[in-house]
């Protein structure tokens, strides 16, 4: 994975290392790569530089905590993907650039659930576990398995 969007927006300090900020972090890295492959968001994609996609990618991620919450504590079924979340960032976005965000946002999700599946760490369900994950990244590189 080469990250698109650094690690360190998703702590400040060794406390917000844990699971979930991780899995928010893959998360945003995943849907970076859906926007930069959705052929409807040529004109996002020239509109907007590597940095802000990086950026939204960032708030869009950490938006979702809420959604995963409600889900954890059984509020909801499913993660939700709200527009909302789109339009707090790009207030003057248009209706069907954000239905295109929230599609790559959706292919993103489906992504990493399925990554997450096969994966020992349960970031998803263990969320607020100390990881090492953030550090073994810092050190090495990836892979961090």
């Amino acid at each position: 994975m080469i990250d698109k969007v650094a690690a360190n927006n998703f702590y400040k300090d060794r406390g917000d290392k844990i699971k979930q900020n991780w899995s928010l972090y893959e998360f945003s890295n995943i849907m970076y790569s859906k926007i930069e492959e959705h052929p409807e968001l040529a004109g996002y994609r020239k509109k907007h530089s590597e940095s802000d996609i990086a950026a939204f990618c960032v708030y869009f991620s950490k938006r979702l905590r809420q959604s995963l919450e409600n889900l954890h504590t059984k509020r909801t079924s499913s993660v939700v993907f709200d527009a909302r979340y789109i339009y707090e960032f790009y207030p003057g976005n248009t209706r069907a650039q954000t239905q295109r965000l929230l599609e790559a946002a959706s292919e993103a999700w489906e992504d990493h659930i399925m990554s997450c599946s096969v994966c020992p760490n349960q970031c998803l369900s263990d969320g607020y576990a100390i990881t090492d994950m953030f550090d073994n990244l810092e050190k090495t590189g990836w892979p961090t398995l």
